[in-house]
């Protein structure tokens, strides 16, 4: 599959960075599908197959935690690559993070070049 039409799932639930994350991908090249909440996105992930997630901590109705321990759970979803994007990456949320199955965690205001070099390098080693 070429990695630039790899099909990424953006769960974020403030829509101007949801917008500023997709709009960054699409012009690079992927697709990208987004959720505005946890049990959105775990929906979406049962239903439909996505290369890498981004993810945001906190979320309404289920956290990122819980998010990536369902994707993680599931041997359907298990190697799928997340990224966490939040505001809140002091050391405990981290380590929590980590702890939940996630590969990155990057902090929010977002780098839009750092994030672009992660997903284009999660993306080559992940297939």
């Amino acid at each position: 599959m070429d990695e630039n039409k790899a099909t990424i799932l953006v769960v974020e639930d403030d829509k101007n960075s949801a917008m500023l994350i997709m709009d960054l991908l699409t012009a690079h090249g992927y697709k990208v599908v987004t959720a505005e909440s946890g049990k959105a996105a775990t929906a979406l992930i049962e239903q439909r197959q996505f290369d890498l997630v981004i993810l945001d901590l906190r979320l309404p109705e289920q956290t990122g935690f819980v998010v990536a321990e369902t994707i993680r759970r599931n041997p359907d979803t298990a190697h799928i690559p997340i990224v966490v994007v939040s505001a809140y990456t002091d050391r405990q949320n981290r380590l929590r993070a980590y702890r939940s199955g996630v590969n990155v965690v990057l902090s929010k205001p977002i780098d839009t070049t750092e994030l672009v070099l992660v997903v284009q390098n999660i993306l080559a080693t992940a297939r």
